[in-house]
């Protein structure tokens, strides 16, 4: 296959992807105390069923080194991290057999880095999905 013809269809491939997904939830993100910062998580879901959380946070709190993504239940008695938020948006995989329903809030706390992978409790921004 010449490399022109690859390139298009890679090109093809990512825009299929991209088109793919549809918001399904959504949360304002209010700040928490000791936080300026605010901003919007969405779920969305393609149509093989993928679904991502996508953060948009109004300031990147740049002053809190790093940012982690969670998912909590209502009680915050369970928690799945998600990844990682460099700058102040970012677009997340939901693993598998996460239910929504369960975990219906979306957390940025601040962690240090300290290599210890549990939720530092030190939370900048919290929301709870709706439309679940």
């Amino acid at each position: 296959m010449p490399l022109r013809e690859r390139r298009r269809g890679i090109w093809r491939d990512w825009v299929d992807v991209w088109e793919t997904f549809s918001p399904i939830a959504q949360a304002q993100r209010d700040a928490l105390p000791g936080w300026a910062a605010s901003g919007n998580a969405s779920v969305a879901e393609s149509a093989d069923g993928r679904r991502e959380v996508v953060v948009d946070l109004d300031d990147d709190a740049g002053s809190a080194g790093l940012r982690e993504v969670w998912l909590l239940t209502a009680d915050a008695t369970g928690l799945v991290s998600v990844g990682l938020l460099d700058g102040s948006s970012g677009r997340f995989s939901i693993p598998a057999g996460i239910d929504l329903a369960e975990y219906p809030v979306v957390d940025v706390p601040a962690e240090p880095a300290d290599g210890n992978p549990a939720h530092s409790g030190d939370s900048i921004v919290r929301g709870t999905l709706s439309g679940l």
